[in-house]
């Protein structure tokens, strides 16, 4: 007998729901009745949740495992503070997807024990701090469904952790919940038919972001400290924006990105990365200090370069900085192109070398190269895999499948798309050095200040221009997202704009003031390959100046 798509949707719903406590259950009502009251569940917080709890899950992975050190809160109190809150932001915003507090609660008592039975040391740096998880890479004892009905429908708990996820357990995480991805992963919203959507704890009549958009809805509502995203397009960087979080995509074949379960699985000229959400950069570093200390590299075929943070080296450091306002494709909303002209003006007053950087074929760039490779077999697997769960497609992932660049190629295709991704990558690098040319340091641009996408926050089932994240993944370069400033009433496009293609002309008819008004704005800075701990630092300096 077959399976509906919507029986096993049922069936996974129930067992969410089943795995949060009662006493954090939100009557019916309730719920209703707050959720009406507000398209803005960030300002609920203080009413579900208690003071202690709130003055807890304020808290950073670093400070909260210095707070536990010291003995300013225990393992569990950590823990059952954060579950409360990631029980009460699924309630919310649909942001989870497997519950296991009881388990963590009970890991976070043997790390209490720990603690004492070793007098004070921990087991490692992120001893008793809770982890949370997006949803297709593994973690023993919890089902992968990534957002497929198909694999959903076999979905047996697993057996071990992805690599990644075990080196956070062996540095002493404490893993809670996994967080919801969309149908497809490549899309820039969170939405797909076993979970349902993700709403922006901002405001809900927009999305999270994708793919990793539940794990930004959580952290949005401090409902973890720290989180693991993937990115193959801005998977990481866009909830991030999107959620007025910190984030970071490392360079390919630095971080383990084994024990996943996704379509595309395989595809290799565009490499997908596995990287942190957080609350700040410190936390960000901390993090990929953490996973690399493991020797990743001994377990996959990875780089063996250990982390050497940069971040204590780099204060006080003059920084020379490229600015891209736009990429000439699309023209970021107003506030973006604002935000980035204050950040810019704000660097130079303190003392920081400031130049323009004039993007290079970003254009020509998805449409030859990038978008072409994302789909090498015409977007076959995804398709196929959806056929199997017979499920309905989502017109956000419709769209981008629907585009006539997504065709099935010959090798020698694919081997020619690979040949243009390499002289393009010769191209940039050698447009990146040639700035020396324009800086009075004679030196290079250290860094480059960009948008993170077109807008900060997609209505629902849209799929908006996702280049600017995209590019970088292209190139393969290192970027981090941080938070600089909110939309402001003032913010509108120039008086006579004139779109400069019909991408444009749909990025800016998205754009209503009413709606983005009071939403974080992030930008985005990138430096060359594998210089990761360059710009987590410059993203340090740059933080410091941006919070003044």
């Amino acid at each position: 007998m077959e399976v509906s798509w919507q029986s096993v949707a049922e069936r996974f719903q129930k067992h969410r729901a089943a795995a949060i406590p009662p006493r954090w259950v939100i009557p019916p009502k309730k719920l209703e009745e707050t959720q009406r009251s507000t398209t803005r569940p960030l300002d609920l917080l203080p009413r579900l949740l208690s003071h202690h709890e709130l003055q807890i899950t304020s808290l950073g992975a670093g400070a909260l495992a210095q707070a536990i050190r010291t003995g300013a809160f225990s393992c569990l109190q950590v823990t059952e503070a954060f579950c409360h809150q990631a029980a009460v932001a699924q309630q919310l915003t649909n942001c989870l997807t497997e519950i296991f507090f009881t388990e963590a609660m009970d890991r976070a008592r043997q790390l209490d024990d720990l603690l004492i039975a070793n007098k004070g040391k921990p087991i490692g740096p992120l001893h008793g701090v809770p982890v949370s998880i997006k949803d297709h890479i593994n973690v023993k004892g919890q089902h992968t469904t990534s957002g497929y009905v198909a694999y959903a429908e076999k979905s047996t708990p697993k057996d071990e952790d992805a690599p990644l996820v075990a080196s956070l357990r062996e540095a002493g995480a404490v893993l809670y919940c996994k967080t919801n991805n969309p149908q497809c992963m490549m899309v820039l919203e969170t939405v797909n038919n076993i979970y349902g959507r993700t709403l922006n704890p901002w405001n809900t009549n927009l999305g999270a972001g994708g793919s990793s958009g539940g794990e930004g809805a959580l952290l949005a509502q401090h409902g973890s400290p720290l989180g693991v995203g993937t990115d193959i397009g801005g998977s990481i960087r866009i909830p991030a924006a999107f959620n007025g979080l910190y984030s970071f995509k490392p360079s390919a074949k630095r971080v383990s990105s084994g024990g996943w379960e996704l379509t595309l699985t395989g595809q290799e000229s565009i490499h997908a990365v596995a990287g942190p959400l957080g609350h700040n950069v410190e936390d960000l570093d901390l993090f990929l200090q953490v996973v690399t200390d493991a020797k990743p590299w001994l377990r996959e075929p990875l780089l063996k370069m250990p982390w050497q943070s940069q971040i204590a080296a780099m204060q006080g450091h003059k920084l020379t900085v490229g600015v891209m306002l736009w990429d000439e494709v699309v023209m970021p909303h107003p506030y973006i192109t604002r935000v980035i002209k204050d950040v810019a003006t704000k660097l130079d007053a303190a003392g920081h070398e400031v130049i323009p950087f004039k993007p290079f074929d970003h254009k020509r760039a998805w449409e030859e190269i990038l978008l072409p490779l994302y789909f090498t077999d015409g977007g076959l697997d995804i398709k196929q895999t959806l056929f199997a769960g017979n499920e309905p497609i989502f017109p956000a992932a419709k769209r981008l499948l629907d585009d006539p660049i997504v065709q099935r190629r010959m090798v020698q295709e694919v081997w020619q798309f690979n040949k243009a991704r390499d002289a393009y990558r010769v191209a940039y690098l050698r447009k990146w050095a040639e700035t020396s040319k324009q800086t009075a340091s004679g030196r290079p641009i250290d860094v480059l200040i960009c948008p993170v996408a077109g807008l900060n926050g997609a209505p629902h089932d849209k799929m908006p221009w996702w280049g600017y994240a995209a590019q970088w993944n292209l190139l393969d370069y290192p970027c981090g997202v941080l938070p600089a400033g909110t939309v402001l009433q003032s913010d509108e496009y120039p008086k006579g704009y004139e779109p400069v293609n019909d991408l444009d002309r749909e990025n800016m008819d998205l754009y209503d003031n009413k709606v983005y008004r009071d939403m974080p704005v992030a930008i985005q800075v990138v430096g060359p390959t594998h210089e990761d701990e360059k710009v987590l630092g410059a993203m340090s300096v740059i933080n410091t100046v941006v919070k003044g």
